[in-house]
């Protein structure tokens, strides 16, 4: 991720928690840096390691709830398959995630031409508000 869209992500960060009157703190700053830094959609708990060497005070729970926060405003998402566990993407930018089964690393699909049309009879029954489509099998490390 270059550095100009970084900062455009940091800036849209604190114009997010403006807008849901949330403070921008030396906590959530760090880290939402931290998560926009990673390239390997880091897991709660690979986080919390992380920004614990910048904030040796902080909870498991505090990055834990931050980042369930940062998933709710709409500045991470959170990146699970099947059979994975939860992990986080900071990037917003449109993109889909490929899973590998055997060495859990999820990879980043850009510009691909594919479509996913909501079936009517799921409109028809229902409201759905957001459709993820991930591709999970083996990588070509694997």
């Amino acid at each position: 991720m270059d550095t100009e869209f970084k900062n455009s992500l940091l800036t849209e960060f604190k114009q997010k928690c403006r807008d849901k009157r949330l403070k921008i703190t030396p906590q959530r700053t760090i880290i939402y840096e931290e998560l926009i830094n990673s390239t390997d959609h880091p897991s709660v708990d690979i986080l919390y390691k992380r920004v614990k060497g910048k904030l040796p005070d902080i909870s498991f729970d505090t990055v834990y709830r931050t980042l369930m926060t940062f998933n709710s405003i709409g500045i991470a998402e959170i990146v699970e398959g099947i059979n994975t566990s939860k992990r986080y993407d900071g990037n917003t930018r449109k993109h889909y995630h490929y899973i590998c089964l055997r060495c859990g690393k999820i990879t980043d699909i850009y510009d691909i031409a594919f479509k996913f049309e909501i079936p009517e009879i799921i409109k028809e029954k229902y409201s759905p508000s957001s459709v993820r489509v991930f591709f999970e099998g083996i990588c070509e490390n694997c």
